[in-house]
């Protein structure tokens, strides 16, 4: 039976969505899916890991990223030692509108955790002899602060994370050379999303051409990879700012709530609004005050 682990089991600091786990796999560990995503680094030793029936070797160095409900495994592991850093899904307490600015980011949080389920991928991230001691650095002061909990550790670990992240995307991004153009095609459209999210007219024929492929090979990455149109997930995006935008200032009219997130149309917003969340803007805004 495959089990799914819990972040809440792992949480030291349960307002803090985050765990820090010392994985020592002296044995194979078995198929298992869980309810976060995790950054994991291979510290020692070597075995295979398993992503949805897909082999993928590991050894010291490796870096990966797995997100939400995937199932994975260990296998034919020899001292595997692995340092996890666990995460909500969704929304990472470190992610910042300049992460996901970031090609590098986006390839190796958004676009590499889906695509080795869909089919043998075998770019990764490799630190070599230099980078190694770096990470291991950034990654024991995480750990520091995770394990003492001073006063503050959570802006911290927040700014420890961040530096992590950006450093592991910028040398993910200077192997641009082993990755398959797919994936930066793919990146540069979810970036390009990103700069432009906000604009009323934007439309995939741009986002393609943002991206360098025809607006047809786009269609079929965001179906492979993220299981979705460029424009269900713009839309996506437009209904999660317009949500931050209600929580952080419920004063604000639903029309100019509309129109900073790419609306034209205050009452198609409402509509799309309450199919995605349950509830009108206005019941949201309500709960708010």
């Amino acid at each position: 039976m495959n089990v799914t682990y819990q972040l809440q089991e792992h949480l030291r600091y349960p307002h803090l969505k985050f765990a820090y786990v010392d994985g020592h796999h002296h044995s194979d560990f078995g198929l298992h899916k869980h309810d976060f995503s995790e950054l994991f680094l291979v510290v020692s030793g070597k075995g295979n890991h398993v992503v949805a029936s897909h082999v993928y070797p590991l050894s010291t160095g490796d870096v990966f990223v797995i997100n939400g409900d995937i199932e994975h495994a260990f296998q034919d592991v020899e001292q595997l030692e692995i340092i996890n850093l666990m995460f909500e899904a969704g929304t990472p307490f470190f992610e910042t509108p300049s992460l996901r600015m970031l090609s590098g980011y986006q390839a190796m949080f958004k676009v590499e955790p889906i695509a080795r389920q869909t089919g043998e991928y075998r770019a990764k991230l490799t630190l070599d002899s230099g980078q190694l001691p770096q990470i291991v650095r950034l990654i024991d002061a995480i750990r520091i602060e995770y394990q003492q909990g001073e006063n503050g550790f959570e802006t911290m670990l927040t700014s420890l994370m961040q530096q992590l992240v950006i450093t592991l995307a910028r040398m993910y991004q200077q192997q641009t050379h082993d990755l398959p153009k797919t994936t930066l095609a793919l990146s540069r459209a979810l970036i390009f999303i990103e700069q432009h999210f906000t604009d009323a007219c934007l439309h995939s024929g741009e986002i393609a051409q943002a991206a360098f492929v025809s607006q047809r090979q786009l269609e079929r990455l965001f179906k492979q990879f993220l299981n979705t149109s460029p424009n269900l997930y713009l839309r996506e995006m437009q209904l999660n700012y317009g949500r931050d935008l209600l929580s952080n200032d419920p004063s604000v009219s639903i029309q100019q709530i509309a129109e900073r997130c790419g609306f034209n149309d205050s009452n198609y917003f409402s509509k799309c609004f309450k199919q995605k969340f349950g509830q009108s803007p206005r019941q949201y805004m309500t709960q708010q005050k």
